[in-house]
């Protein structure tokens, strides 16, 4: 429905991305209305109905830190901050079982903050930890050179002496786990990214935020419901197959099965490859730069609880987290593996098997529980890959269409492909909207302040 003298705006795409857009315009007098395919917004923050579960189960598990700054506003302006559980300790398991609880410390300034996490690990050596400390500092600093070619974040950490034992039980899950692709693939200068941002920048950069509830209840019910009370309205089961255009190039209308509804702006935030079908000619083709890195979670039920901590990082095995989520049903966790293409050659038995062996072996109530039930999900474009090269094609909001703009963790963030980075990519097109059409809505939350010691550390450009 058209109303005089009001802007109507559709978001084309009920990820976290639409929804965040949504959000950011939703007070700011135009109509606003999401289209999503799915019969449940949330996009790939979802859950499916397991039989053995009676209820709803997380497809992957899905974690925020301290740093994701826009991800933490979006659920404080939606009156959900209570549904995170906020986790300061990191829990590593090494390759010989021991445990290091890994808690950074509020009572130093960062990055001195991180000395007890770093100094916890209990399957380095004092040398090893040294050079741990000392790597991440060389990371901090390192800046790109000017006609230099951009190294992989394995290549660059052997050559500047990293040990193989710090590389594989610190750097490859810690770096796999935050970009969601291979250490051997990914750009450094993302990889950089996680060292500042995760790690050294705040005090609280390093915070889990674990949901407490499924992600098809906190995106598909209740942020939902929130953003119906702000006068947005989403239409779900409703795919758009095209965008109608004026003589001059600008959208004039989105096409729906049967149907037709005409807006002054659109939000195109949907995957890559959807969007890419629906605008070619302002999103990228796919190409040996653009591409997706897998995500595979393996969902277990044993007959009894036997995961006796909340997460956990493996280390120096096939698994990489360990979840154990606060609402799930009793003997249930969720293994969680990045950058998992070809894993153990696509055996999905043999991955079952392995995995279920690495808990036994980690865990000793796991030794005598009975797995009843298991179940491989993969998500084979999970995420952006952000290996080189990549940031040079990844698009901005902004199209040459005047009136139509982009938005995904596949944009052009400045951050990689997470949560975080589709929160920002919403809001930050809908600014774009905003000012295309004369409207006001709240900018990008900043990212948490640097100190000046963190300046002193990273160098003076940050």
């Amino acid at each position: 429905m058209n109303t005089p003298g009001v802007h109507n705006i559709a978001i084309v795409g009920g990820g976290l991305a639409g929804l965040a857009a949504a959000a950011a315009l939703a007070g700011s007098g135009a109509r606003i209305t999401v289209y999503e395919a799915r019969r449940r917004a949330g996009g790939r923050a979802a859950s499916f109905e397991d039989p053995v579960a009676g209820g709803l189960i997380d497809a992957c598990q899905h974690v925020a830190m301290g740093c994701c700054t826009n991800f933490l506003d979006l659920f404080r302006q939606a009156g959900l901050s209570e549904t995170l559980r906020r986790d300061r300790t990191l829990w590593f398991i090494g390759p010989d079982n021991r445990r290091a609880a890994c808690r950074p410390t509020r009572l130093l300034p960062a990055p001195l903050h991180l000395v007890p996490l770093l100094f916890g690990l209990q399957h380095f050596s004092l040398r090893e930890k040294t050079s741990l400390a000392l790597g991440m500092l060389r990371l901090a600093r390192w800046r790109e050179s000017a006609g230099s070619s951009r190294p992989t974040a394995s290549t660059w950490l052997r050559a500047i002496g990293q040990p193989e034992r710090v590389i594989g039980l610190f750097w490859q899950p810690v770096i796999e786990s935050a970009l969601g692709e291979s250490i051997d693939l990914v750009d450094l200068a993302a990889a950089r990214k996680v060292a500042v941002d995760a790690f050294l920048a705040h005090r609280n950069a390093a915070d889990l935020f674990v949901p407490t509830e499924t992600l098809g209840r906190l995106f598909g019910e209740r942020l939902t419901t929130w953003l119906r009370g702000q006068g947005v309205t989403l239409e779900t089961a409703a795919p758009v197959a095209g965008l109608d255009r004026g003589s001059t190039g600008e959208v004039t209308a989105v096409r729906l099965a049967g149907s037709s509804a005409r807006c002054q702006a659109v939000i195109l935030a949907l995957p890559w490859r959807t969007a890419a079908k629906i605008a070619p000619d302002v999103v990228p083709a796919a190409d040996e730069r653009f591409v997706g890195s897998p995500i595979t979670a393996v969902h277990l039920w044993f007959d009894r609880d036997c995961i006796d901590l909340p997460h956990a990082v493996l280390v120096g095995r096939v698994s990489q987290w360990v979840f154990r989520p606060v609402d799930a049903p009793p003997g249930y966790c969720q293994v969680v593996i990045s950058a998992s293409r070809g894993l153990l050659d696509g055996d999905r038995d043999r991955l079952r098997d392995t995995v279920v062996a690495e808990l036994r072996s980690a865990f000793p109530a796991a030794r005598e529980a009975r797995l009843i039930d298991a179940r491989i999900v993969t998500d084979p474009t999970a995420v952006l890959s952000v290996r080189p090269g990549v940031e040079a094609i990844r698009p901005l909001t902004k199209t040459a269409v005047s009136n139509l703009f982009l938005a995904g963790d596949w944009t052009a963030t400045g951050w990689p492909s997470t949560m975080e980075g589709a929160v920002r990519s919403g809001r930050t097109a809908a600014t774009a909207v905003a000012s295309c059409l004369g409207l006001t809505c709240p900018a990008v939350t900043p990212d948490l302040s640097h100190g000046p010691l963190v300046r002193l550390a990273i160098g003076s450009h940050g």
